[in-house]
């Protein structure tokens, strides 16, 4: 659970630093940079992945705890 909370982290910093650079460009008038912004999007869409499997994992993980301490008593 740790790498992957490790591994979002490290995504959602990418998506604050790409957010960052589109923003960047367009103030200094570089204009509008397609690629940033689909890498920007891919991006966030595996951030929403990542943040759902990371759920599911904790709910898996939340059942299989309560199962184990009601075998143990």
């Amino acid at each position: 659970m740790a790498q992957l909370d490790e591994a979002s982290k490290r995504l959602q910093q990418a998506i604050d630093n790409l957010e960052q650079v589109v923003a960047a460009r367009a103030s200094a008038g570089g204009g509008d940079d397609q690629a940033l912004r689909d890498a920007l999007k891919a991006a966030q869409r595996e951030n929403a992945v990542l943040q759902q499997l990371a759920s599911t994992v904790s709910t898996r993980l939340d059942s299989a705890i309560l199962r184990l301490r009601r075998l143990a008593g």
